[in-house]
């Protein structure tokens, strides 16, 4: 897929960062109404996103300086997706942000961090208009290397049932379900009824 227009990276100018944000709010526009920022203001949204997405943590294909997808990873701890409370105040007032700030942080406790010897995707997004063209699959075999690189044994992902296209293509990559969880009622607004864990062994 790399060429001179198309590469793979984990550098972003400011430009790219807000074009990251918004791919993300895009890409799960639901999850965040019902279950991460409350609202259904994209550019608050963004916002949010923006001044609080780890960067760093990412792979990004960029083409022409536009961002076409990426990839969030976790490594323990050190979270690609983790809204802080900063960021909340400076897009809602102090009362607004204090209550998404918690219902955010319920979220995290149940969302625990991967251990030491695997890598946790979190999550994949492509740009609609790049979809179909071999992005995430680049993408993914990118994480694999990495993974390889830095000593993980396992790649693990997270995938929802109303979204088995995507699950189609990390079977072919590799990934296997070792675990499914039915969610109901808790994330039917997020537009989910179920999650399926995936893995994927490294070495």
């Amino acid at each position: 897929m790399e060429n001179d227009n198309i590469r793979i990276t984990n550098v972003l100018t400011r430009v790219q960062k807000k074009q990251v944000a918004r791919l993300y709010y895009e890409a799960f526009t639901k999850k965040f109404h019902a279950l991460w920022i409350f609202t259904k203001d994209r550019s608050k949204a963004a916002e949010v996103l923006f001044k609080s997405l780890r960067y760093k943590n990412g792979l990004y294909v960029v083409k022409e300086e536009r961002v076409l997808g990426f990839i969030g990873l976790e490594k323990g701890s050190d979270f690609f997706f983790s809204l802080n409370y900063s960021a909340f105040c400076k897009v809602f007032s102090p009362i607004d942000a204090l209550w998404r700030y918690l219902a955010y942080q319920i979220y995290r406790l149940i969302h625990r961090p991967a251990g030491k010897d695997v890598l946790h995707i979190d999550p994949i997004v492509v740009s609609e208009q790049a979809r179909g063209k071999g992005i995430g699959s680049s993408l993914l075999l990118r994480t694999f290397e990495l993974a390889k690189k830095i000593g993980r044994r396992q790649v693990v992902l997270e995938v929802v049932d109303t979204n088995p296209q995507a699950k189609r293509l990390y079977e072919r990559l590799g990934f296997q379900v070792f675990k499914e969880e039915n969610t109901g009622l808790l994330t039917k607004r997020a537009g989910f009824e179920k999650v399926y864990y995936m893995v994927k062994d490294i070495s």
